[in-house]
């Protein structure tokens, strides 16, 4: 029986900024740059904060991975303002309280092969800061032994 390990996580990379920022309740953001696989099946994302806002009870952020199939020329349905038809690939929980910087993840996300861009919708309750407002992310593998 094999024995499943992890490899090392990567360093965090920021796949969302400007693109996030003033962004209001329940709007979608500008897709992020394209990224190319690095062969990591999975990654971890987190939404951060360095700026304090009042996020509302229930606040979420929901990311997607905007898949090409043809090398990255074009992108599955999904842009600022348009939802995919797909649920998101990460829904991550944001704590809400009063004048916060929160730090949220969400745990192993299945990445696509060849090349994709991240999408975000705020659904926090309330808008975005003006600054200091990111997606991340840091990818790894399963290696069998």
């Amino acid at each position: 029986m094999a024995i499943v390990r992890w490899s090392s996580m990567a360093i965090p990379v920021t796949v969302l900024g400007a693109e996030l920022l003033s962004l209001a309740n329940g709007a979608v953001s500008a897709p992020g740059a394209a990224i190319s696989s690095d062969g990591s099946f999975f990654c971890d994302v987190e939404f951060i904060s360095s700026t304090a806002f009042s996020p509302t009870s229930g606040a979420l952020v929901d990311v997607w991975m905007l898949r090409s199939v043809d090398g990255g020329n074009s992108f599955e349905d999904g842009a600022a303002g348009s939802l995919p038809p797909r649920e998101a690939d990460a829904t991550i929980a944001v704590r809400s309280g009063t004048l916060i910087t929160p730090r949220a993840g969400y745990p192993e996300i299945l990445l696509p092969p060849g090349t994709y861009r991240p999408i975000a919708r705020n659904r926090t309750g309330v808008v975005f800061p003006a600054s200091g407002v990111s997606v991340r992310m840091a990818t790894y593998t399963q290696q069998a032994d």
